[in-house]
């Protein structure tokens, strides 16, 4: 499929809404251009999620809640099949995106030997138990354990632990030190 062709280097330092906003307009997702495209990447990723279409709609404000699905389709079809396959590593990134207003934290989640795009979600309040249905999106691909690797965003560690992971952390040192200290704790 075209979708997998896209490659973007894993150790780049683009956020994941440009990143995805590059992906959807190389992939031609978007047919019109009435809405940002990154309105509809976060709309996408909000539905993604598990948020209802009118939730999106309400929650970002200036687009329909048909066109919150149209972008939701839009993206997910041009994503390639998911397929539980084994990973060497994952990278896993997130950022704070802001759309009408109101702050939305994006994660995205690439196999780092392909370049792929795995999953990505979104979540208004970037609420652990979003962060842990997150990862457990990224662990439905993976038939095996791979390693994770943490980019530079606000990561919630606790549903890392739950999924069996391996971490290397390459971010700021305040998650370094977070996940260190998450770790050792739950080990004892």
């Amino acid at each position: 499929m075209a979708a997998s062709r896209f490659q973007s280097r894993p150790n780049s330092l683009s956020a994941p809404i440009s990143i995805l906003a590059q992906w959807a307009l190389s992939m031609h997702a978007f047919r019109r251009n009435r809405i940002p495209v990154t309105k509809k990447v976060v709309a996408a990723a909000l539905c993604n999620s598990g948020y209802s279409y009118r939730d999106v709609s309400r929650m970002i404000g200036g687009i329909s809640y048909v066109a919150a699905r149209d972008a939701y389709f839009s993206l997910l079809t041009s994503l390639p099949k998911d397929e539980k396959r084994p990973r060497r590593s994952v990278a896993i990134d997130g950022s704070d995106v802001n759309v009408g207003g109101k702050n939305y934290h994006l994660w995205l989640a690439r196999d780092v030997d392909s370049g792929e795009i795995m999953t990505f979600h979104a979540s208004p309040n970037a609420s652990t138990e979003d962060g842990a249905r997150f990862l457990a999106a990224v662990a439905a691909q993976c038939s095996n354990t791979p390693s994770v690797k943490l980019g530079t965003g606000r990561n919630h560690p606790h549903g890392l632990a739950n999924l069996d992971l391996y971490f290397e952390a390459s971010g700021n040192q305040s998650i370094i030190g977070r996940l260190g200290r998450f770790l050792h704790g739950s080990a004892g």
